[in-house]
């Protein structure tokens, strides 16, 4: 340890190495051990004359010696500059990370609430999501996702081939928002989505209710309630069944959704001063132009009359709605209520089976409906609010064949009447149409 002391001299009058007195302004002498070795140094010989004889100044002197291990004037060793830090490399994207940055990106994009529940299934929340199945397996990183991993994953889901099929969907534009924000490779999307291929999705026939179905289901809603203890009180059979009886009809003859149907603004419906006719709001197009469903005045009528819930509670806005709590899951009352009303109804197939029924059908009957009483494919479509008459042609084509068999026998039909073919043997063929003769104008 080094200390630095004054060493009086005359004609100073202080003892040699008195430390009392610092006023005045003898030399100073750094004294002490130095790597074992002992040294006693004036600091003339290393500092400046303007500070050698300063105590401050020799006090930072001792301490740069023991620093260095050795007697050294200041400015001859400069610190030797700190190494620059290496740039940080960037953190490997986690698949936690990709997740909430999609989700995100999805609401920030305004997708639909049933489209982010969908997608949260899919990727957070589910039992079979790629949160879960990345946590069971221990993967970390978003680069671990590789096919054979994305296929492991694709196995555990449980659900149909049209649900499969939609689900690989929102896999391949998850893999595409990643690509684009750079945590995977060029093409990655790309690869995947060919090594994953395509699901063949079973082809289903369009469930819907033939006319007599449809009229066994409303009077079923003439002996339905949701609260059975309570039919005796306040007449609540008559109000469940009016509710469920007018949800169903404005589903039937307007083709709405049933999460549409309940969430039905009552601003929605309108009523035309010069026909006197009412119509449905069924949406909006992307251009800001309504698209309106006319319905028949009975229709109208109940939803103008449609009562207050059993529990008496009502909402100036919607139909059937009190507009509290979420959508979903007051959907989800109505459809446990429709399982109820087919339950009543005890519809059956023609081997004797019992019908499966569900709401959709609704809508499906309007559209079945619509195409064999001569409406144009475009025109329905339109209705249902499609993206491409593809898709209405699609899930609907055996009725679309059931009306061009009709259209080709009305062609036929006409043909027979002009006399460009023969009528086929047998009754109730129809005959040529006698032809009338015009009259000339005069002056022809």
């Amino acid at each position: 340890m080094l200390n630095a002391q004054r060493r009086h001299i005359p004609p100073c009058k202080r003892p040699m190495w008195d430390q009392v007195s610092t006023r005045c302004t003898c030399p100073i002498t750094i004294r002490g051990t130095l790597n074992g070795h002992r040294v006693s140094l004036s600091t003339t010989k290393y500092l400046p004359p303007a500070e050698a004889r300063d105590l401050e100044a020799a006090r930072n002197l001792a301490i740069l010696w023991e620093k260095h291990g050795k007697p050294v004037r200041p400015g001859a060793y400069a610190p030797a500059p700190e190494p620059a830090a290496a740039p940080e490399a960037p953190a490997l994207p986690t698949v936690a990370m990709a997740v909430t940055a999609f989700l995100a990106d999805a609401t920030d994009r305004a997708n639909e609430p049933a489209t982010l529940y969908k997608k949260r299934v899919v990727f957070a929340t589910g039992k079979a999501s790629l949160t879960a199945f990345c946590k069971s397996k221990g993967i970390r990183f978003l680069s671990e996702l590789d096919l054979n991993t994305i296929r492991e994953w694709r196995s555990t889901w449980n659900v149909e081939s049209l649900s499969r099929y939609k689900r690989q969907g929102q896999v391949i534009g998850f893999l595409w928002f990643c690509e684009r924000a750079g945590w995977l490779p060029r093409n990655f999307a790309s690869d995947i989505t060919r090594g994953l291929g395509r699901i063949q999705v079973k082809a289903t026939q369009t469930g819907c209710f033939a006319p007599a179905e449809y009229a066994t289901i409303i009077d079923a809603t003439h002996i339905y309630s949701d609260r059975p203890s309570v039919d005796h009180q306040e007449n609540a059979l008559v109000v469940g069944g009016h509710r469920i009886r007018a949800l169903t009809e404005v589903m039937r003859w307007t083709g709405l959704r049933i999460r549409d149907a309940v969430t039905l603004e009552k601003n929605r419906l309108a009523r035309d001063p010069a026909t006197g006719m009412w119509s449905v709001m069924v949406y909006q197009k992307k251009t800001g132009d309504p698209v309106y469903c006319p319905i028949p005045p009975d229709v109208a009528d109940m939803l103008l009359t449609v009562p207050a819930s059993q529990k008496g509670n009502t909402n100036e806005t919607y139909f059937f709605w009190t507009g509290n709590g979420n959508a979903k899951t007051v959907v989800t009352n109505w459809q446990r209520s429709y399982g109820k009303l087919f339950a009543l109804a005890a519809l059956q197939e023609p081997d004797g089976t019992p019908k499966r029924c569900h709401p959709h059908m609704f809508r499906d009957t309007f559209a079945v409906e619509s195409l064999l009483s001569g409406m144009r494919l475009e025109e329905v479509s339109t209705i249902l609010g499609h993206s491409s008459v593809k898709i209405t042609e699609r899930h609907y084509m055996p009725w679309v064949r059931a009306r061009q068999t009709s259209l080709n026998q009305s062609v036929l039909d006409s043909w027979i009447r002009q006399g460009k073919v023969k009528p086929a043997a047998g009754p109730g063929r129809p005959r040529r149409a006698a032809v009338i003769q015009m009259p000339v104008a005069v002056g022809e």
